[in-house]
């Protein structure tokens, strides 16, 4: 193992995508995502093939995580996207060796392909350490989309271009570029993973007038220096070939979950909420883009109906009963059904989407909600409720 190499986990984030599972009091990175392994317990396990445990660091706001496990500590006042946040460890960790190399992982992937994923890194960290004053940013294989950042590569000279979230011209353009010039440019996903030297990454946030992490802005790296056509010039690139995932949404757990079940048509999981989770309060049912569930029974505590027509829920001493509207089309989206409390659920009349069973909340999200970011705005609604209920 290269001695200065040190591991940066980005940590923090809202997970706002996988609410009410992610939610204040429980993180998307501590929860049990694919096969009961959360996605930090998966990339520290990651970053244990770079760097020993005393070098390797968990960077989010503090009291974010409840534990750093065999890891260290870089705490944040408060979450300010990913740019602060790299910042923030570099700092730290320039302070303790100036020649030190950053290797930086996000702690929400899911890898199935190890060997080549730990190859490729082993590379980069080569190549560090040959020569410091460099960045590096990594990805596989994949066409441009406007979902996620786009690496352009030309093979004949090794320049690279990134582009976060193309827009529809600019895949348009990019197209036309890799057919009028042929196996010369190919196209990647961006993966989030980066590789520099300390002073090289601090040098370059001071030539852009940045000069500690308390005025840096509240961005993404990707946004603030990849896409900078004067820093074009600095990037390097690294195709992985390995296979992974975002573990971002609701429709990444569903993609990945091992938990399908042909003959419901959905995605079961059963998890239990801790008692150290604070509680949504109870009021009166919400609903977004669609319509108010009709009620059934002693109503104890929320619902939140997202993108859903006309629906009724049964509370009754079997169960809850969910009944819908949905007409049973030729295209059948896998269900993901999250159960907290482990009552009996009967689910009618849905196709597709998600259905959340709670203690303190029962969520219906259509599979247009899950694709139009109504989970996002009504997490934002209730958890900005649960704080005014605690004052």
């Amino acid at each position: 193992m290269n001695e200065r190499l040190h591991v940066l986990i980005l940590a923090g984030g809202s997970g706002r995508r996988l609410w009410p599972w992610s939610r204040p009091g429980i993180r998307k990175p501590e929860l049990p995502l694919v096969a009961d392994c959360s996605p930090l317990e998966e990339t520290i396990e990651s970053a244990l093939l770079f760097a020993p445990p005393e070098r390797i660091h968990l960077v989010a706001a503090e009291g974010y995580l409840s534990d750093p496990g065999i890891c260290q500590w870089i705490t944040e006042p408060m979450g300010r996207n990913t740019l602060p946040a790299i910042m923030r460890g570099v700092e730290v960790l320039y302070q303790q060796d100036s020649e030190a190399l950053v290797l930086v992982l996000p702690a929400d992937q899911h890898i199935l392909d190890r060997d080549p994923f730990r190859q490729g890194l082993l590379e980069t960290v080569r190549d560090l350490h040959a020569q410091p004053d460099s960045f590096w940013i990594h990805g596989t294989v994949a066409d441009p989309s406007p979902d996620f950042g786009f690496i352009s590569l030309d093979t004949s000279t090794g320049s690279v271009e990134f582009v976060e979230k193309p827009t529809p011209e600019k895949i348009q353009q990019i197209q036309s570029e890799s057919e009028s010039t042929g196996e010369n440019r190919k196209s990647f996903r961006h993966c989030g993973i980066f590789g520099f030297g300390a002073r090289f990454f601090l040098e370059q946030m001071k030539q852009r007038g940045i000069e500690s992490v308390e005025n840096a802005p509240e961005l993404s790296v990707d946004h603030f220096l990849l896409g900078e056509a004067d820093f074009a010039s600095c990037l390097n690139f690294r195709d992985l070939d390995h296979r992974w995932s975002d573990l971002g949404d609701w429709n990444s757990i569903r993609e990945n979950s091992p938990g399908f079940h042909s003959s419901t048509s959905q995605v079961s999981i059963r998890w239990s909420l801790p008692e150290r989770v604070p509680r949504y309060p109870f009021a009166e049912p919400l609903a977004l883009d669609g319509e108010k569930p009709v009620i059934h029974g002693e109503l104890s505590r929320r619902v939140v109906a997202l993108g859903v027509g006309r629906f009724e829920i049964f509370f009754e001493p079997s169960g809850i009963r969910i009944l819908g509207s949905d007409s049973q089309g030729p295209f059948d989206p896998v269900r993901v059904v999250l159960n907290s409390t482990g009552e009996n659920l009967e689910i009618l009349g849905l196709v597709g989407g998600l259905v959340v069973c709670m203690d303190d909340l029962i969520l219906i999200c259509s599979e247009r909600g899950l694709a139009s970011g109504l989970i996002p705005e009504a997490s934002r609604i209730l958890d900005s409720e649960m704080v005014k209920g605690s004052q």
